[in-house]
């Protein structure tokens, strides 16, 4: 059979027929991998959202200081994404596989992410309140470096639980799943421990929660990987041989800018509602005890979104339904700036119908990206005769986090352009800039996201295509 003939042959192999009874265990294992995202998020989400309240409210820091420390380790975790990519891949040429790094990794992160929930119960009782700095910036560094080596195997793990583009987008709907419950976790549980820290001086149950996320971080790490399914199956990734995988990735491939302008995409522009709500509720809405509950709206969203987005993934290609997430995405943020902006108080409950509709969409927006990339690894190897499953997976996470730090700090910048001073009654200019920074820029952002996906042709169909030509080369070489 030639290439063209494997490429174009209609009747879809073993591992792309959607069709496949799903097995209890099967099932089981898929949910396993994903779980690796309940600990991953705990960690990386709780770290966002609590470690500069962290530094600034319990470590005495100035709000600058921190922030410039904060900033430091970001550009830090920049490196350390590409770094892990090289330890993983020269790890592969030495045998050791994906599972074997993420065990071996697990227990270390657990440890850096303990030691900074652990450094208020240092510095007062050990260093009577003067921890040097360099200290502080040591421990959240080896946090940040110790979690990429985690995050990069991990999630290019996708690429060898299963050769189905179908299965792989409903693991990644498991894998939102188990996000949001971490989530959801961080909100109910971790974040009000930070806040009691901060109101009690109790630094020893902070210790101690933090040990205890670690613990946590560990246990679902390793389970994760031992349990994973396909990193031994050789049917999973037939050409996945470890000495083929690089991290200097065809820049100018048209796959790799799509995905590219995706990640700078979706870090950039969806974040930019939440991050500008608290804004909106005090200046705009002029109700600031709504926030909590547009959040908790949200996240409702997003449980929604994970069965209904996961179920759709079987029939419809992973491209349109991302599209259709960010049409979705869209469609809520109209509804709230419609009822929020054009009707007079005492809308909360439309209002947080929008948010809802805004969660459900950002659902697909965050979870089918990760699918979609482990396709497009394999659309690569057909193109160049190399995988690129690190080097690929490890750019993306750069692009997505350096373009969130990106988003932030315009955000910030802008408000300040805009004439925006805290404890002051907002103007016309900076109220009108809180809605475009927080309304017109996320949809901005899914509609450019919406024309970059509109021109990538790789749906389950080609890609079973483009599987069975890899299967058929393998066989000739």
């Amino acid at each position: 059979m030639s290439p063209a003939h494997a490429l174009t042959r209609s009747r879809l192999p073993w591992f792309a027929d959607h069709r496949t009874r799903r097995t209890a265990t099967g099932e089981a294992r898929l949910l396993a991998y994903a779980a690796g995202n309940f600990g991953k998020n705990i960690t990386f989400s709780g770290a966002e959202i609590t470690f500069l309240f962290l530094l600034t409210e319990l470590l005495g820091l100035r709000a600058a200081t921190a922030g410039g420390l904060m900033l430091l380790v970001l550009a830090g975790d920049l490196v350390f994404d590409l770094l892990a990519a090289r330890i993983v891949i020269a790890m592969q040429v030495r045998g050791r596989s994906y599972r074997w790094l993420i065990v071996a990794g697990a227990a270390p992160c657990g440890l850096a992410f303990a030691g900074v929930y652990a450094l208020p119960f240092l510095s007062s009782r050990i260093f009577a309140g003067a921890l040097p700095m360099a200290a502080m910036a040591l421990v959240l560094v080896l946090f940040r470096g110790a979690y990429a080596v985690i995050d990069v195997p991990h999630n290019a793990l996708m690429t060898r639980v299963s050769a189905d583009s179908r299965v792989r987008a409903r693991v990644s709907g498991y894998r939102r799943l188990f996000s949001s419950c971490s989530s959801l976790t961080i909100a109910l549980v971790l974040t009000p421990i930070v806040q009691a820290a901060g109101t009690t001086g109790d630094h020893t149950r902070l210790a101690l929660a933090g040990g205890l996320v670690g613990l946590i971080f560990t246990a679902t790490m390793i389970a994760s990987a031992r349990c994973a399914p396909g990193t031994a199956d050789s049917r999973a990734a037939p050409s996945a041989a470890p000495c083929r995988d690089g991290l200097r990735v065809p820049l100018r491939a048209p796959l790799v800018l799509a995905m590219l302008a995706l990640a700078a995409l979706t870090g950039f522009a969806p974040p930019a509602f939440e991050r500008m709500l608290l804004y909106m509720g005090e200046h705009v809405l002029a109700a600031p005890r709504l926030v909590g509950a547009i959040l908790t709206a949200i996240t409702i969203g997003q449980f929604a979104g994970v069965a209904a987005w996961t179920a759709l993934t079987a029939r419809i290609d992973g491209t349109r339904l991302l599209m259709l997430g960010h049409a979705t995405c869209l469609a809520g943020l109209a509804l709230f700036a419609l009822i929020g902006i054009a009707f007079p108080m005492g809308t909360s409950a439309p209002l947080l119908a929008s948010a809802l509709v805004m969660g459900f969409g950002q659902t697909a927006i965050y979870m089918l990206p990760w699918s979609l990339l482990a396709d497009v690894v394999d659309a690569l190897e057909w193109q160049y005769r190399r995988r690129f499953e690190a080097g690929l997976f490890a750019i993306f996470l750069v692009a997505i986090k350096a373009s969130g730090a990106a988003s932030t700090a315009s955000l910030g910048l802008l408000l300040d352009l805009a004439g925006y001073s805290p404890g002051e009654a907002a103007s016309p200019a900076v109220r009108g800039a809180i809605l475009a920074l927080g309304l017109a820029l996320p949809a901005a952002g899914s509609l450019a996201v919406i024309a970059v996906l509109a021109r990538v042709r790789l749906g389950h169909a080609r890609h079973a295509r483009i599987r069975r030509a890899l299967i058929w080369r393998e066989g000739k070489t």
